[in-house]
């Protein structure tokens, strides 16, 4: 059982009773959040409280909005969007070693149990019992966020806030993808789809690093631009040619070895595979733009294809992006900073893939 007066005499005073927050009050679009005031979270045994100064706007935030998250039971509202806040640690529950108040953190949003067998090897973003912040739980678009301990992360010197928030969730997604399900190796020639998007523009710089030859597309000629200058040996803009397969074989006559989809559009997975190399890999995270494609399993086994699937990132893979992040490896990948009272427009700026990057939303300082 907590020990309240312990977790009490751990958080640092005088903090509010409430909080603000930008809230979730029904199920739907944008439209439906709100500023509130809160109770302000206490931390629990093992948890960590945290002033938040930087949360981004996500698609897992729109498929929570829409009710479409994985969930077993309805969302309880108000909700409180945001997976991936960063900011100052200000209360510890008991149970908690190693940070201190004041600490400039980053939050890992997936949270597994950390017993199942998949957790001991090392493969936790698997975990069948995983929880998200901000889906199963309260998120990071308020002033104050509970977490358990061993999903934070401090931030490494000269890396900000709103970096430490744009690397949080689509760097570490990417590079599980690519290292640890997709066995990326330098003699790859991987095609990136979706290029200019959060994951995308990570998997460009990852692959990048890991010494692969990288074909980037993406949609549009501002977005093919801001590809090319991640690093892409190749770009493509498939809004100007569609049957952009053709280009990828110019490009790498013997097809890409490796396909990185975080889309799931049909039209751009059918033109992929027809790019594919014999022996490749397809990795595949994400499905908002489908989630239904074609696939013919003839073409398939003939090809000897292998189709992986990747969701969330494991604790190993987000340290090392925090290593690389601290060694200036990594670009972060934002598009905008707006203040937290305008996430409704940071939303419908994702909606209309206005974005080249992420959207970071941040916090006021005090009342």
């Amino acid at each position: 059982m907590t020990d309240v007066a312990t977790d009490r005499a751990r958080v640092r005073a005088p903090l509010p009773a409430t909080m603000r927050a930008m809230a979730l009050t029904a199920i739907g679009g944008p439209e439906n959040l709100a500023a509130v005031e809160l109770p302000r979270p206490w931390p629990e045994v093992d948890e960590v409280v945290i002033a938040v100064r930087t949360v981004a706007a996500n698609r897992q935030d729109i498929f929570t909005m829409r009710g479409a998250a994985n969930r077993t039971s309805a969302l309880a509202l108000p909700h409180v969007l945001g997976i991936d806040p960063a900011g100052v640690v200000a209360g510890l529950g008991t149970g908690v070693d190693g940070f201190a108040v004041g600490d400039r953190v980053v939050v890992k949003p997936s949270i597994s149990c950390g017993t199942c067998d998949l957790c001991v090897a090392g493969e936790d973003e698997a975990c069948p019992r995983l929880t998200n912040v901000g889906v199963h739980r309260q998120g990071g678009m308020a002033e104050y966020v509970a977490v358990p301990a061993r999903n934070v992360f401090r931030i490494p010197d000269g890396v900000g806030f709103a970096e430490a928030t744009a690397m949080s969730h689509s760097f570490p997604v990417a590079l599980t993808m690519l290292r640890d399900r997709a066995r990326l190796r330098p003699d790859d020639t991987v095609l990136v789809t979706s290029a200019a998007g959060a994951i995308g523009s990570a998997a460009v710089q990852l692959a990048r690093l890991h010494g692969a030859r990288v074909i980037a597309a993406a949609g549009g000629e501002e977005r093919a631009a801001y590809v090319r200058g991640l690093g892409a040996d190749v770009v493509i803009d498939y809004r100007a040619q569609p049957a952009f397969a053709d280009e990828v074989l110019a490009a790498a006559p013997g097809g890409a070895t490796l396909y990185v989809e975080s889309a799931g559009d049909p039209a751009i997975w059918k033109e992929a595979l027809r790019a594919k190399a014999r022996r490749g890999r397809a990795i595949v995270c994400g499905s908002h733009g489908g989630p239904i494609v074609e696939l013919d399993l003839t073409w398939l086994f003939r090809n000897r294809i292998a189709i992986l699937g990747c969701s969330g990132s494991n604790l190993a893979a987000y340290r090392a992006v925090l290593e690389l992040a601290a060694a200036g490896r990594l670009r972060a990948n934002i598009h905008a900073v707006l203040p937290l009272d305008r996430a409704r427009e940071a939303f419908e700026i994702l909606l209309g893939r206005g974005n080249r990057g992420k959207i970071i939303l941040e916090v006021p300082v005090g009342r």
